[in-house]
């Protein structure tokens, strides 16, 4: 992939709606299925913790494991009841992409310059 001006901000735009869609999706869980579902109130709240966790940088790592423990519990749930939920392995895809480069917003220090 060429290093273009435009693909940090790019990275940087991908990640920040990428985690405040998850971020959705956990609070739309919570509100909508939580309050009778005990395992729906569970897994809205580790997905809110991971997705809160993901769009801050030193701890997006820990973010995206809980995201995507949390993903694939969810393919893998749907996947039982008969349901093809292919939005949920674009979403674990874009977790994925984000947590093997880093956060975008932290310069890496092969592009700091020296004082």
């Amino acid at each position: 992939m060429p290093n273009s001006p435009q693909l940090r901000p790019a990275f940087m735009a991908f990640h920040v709606i990428l985690g405040f869609a998850l971020l959705w999706g956990a609070i739309h869980t919570l509100l909508h299925l939580g309050p009778t579902d005990l395992h729906a109130r569970i897994v809205g709240i580790v997905e809110g913790i991971g997705a809160v966790a993901f769009l801050i940088p030193w701890t997006l790592r820990l973010g995206a494991i809980l995201l995507l423990m949390s993903l694939v519990g969810a393919v893998l749930l749907h996947t039982l009841q008969g349901e093809l939920r292919p939005d949920l392995l674009v979403y674990a895809a874009g977790v994925v992409l984000v947590m093997l480069h880093g956060s975008a917003h932290q310069q890496s220090l092969s592009t700091v310059s020296p004082l």
